[in-house]
């Protein structure tokens, strides 16, 4: 079974995103961090559970939205 998230670190910027894993597998072309653009993007964790993947980052609600600190 995978595994429904899917956790990247861009190496440029430094900031972590996640994307669910079904959506990386049908992008055709490649990965580009969401923040800067970078083609630079290091895969980290994959995970069953959101709060997984975020457990080594530090987190923030803003106006109900988590956000990175």
């Amino acid at each position: 079974m995978l595994s429904v998230y899917s956790s990247f670190v861009c190496k440029i910027c430094k900031k972590e995103f996640i994307l669910l894993t079904e959506e990386v597998e049908t992008l055709k072309g490649y990965l580009v961090c969401p923040y800067c653009s970078s083609r630079r993007v290091k895969k980290e964790k994959i995970a069953d559970n959101l709060k997984e993947c975020m457990q080594q980052r530090s987190y923030k609600r803003i106006k109900g939205a988590l956000r990175q600190k």
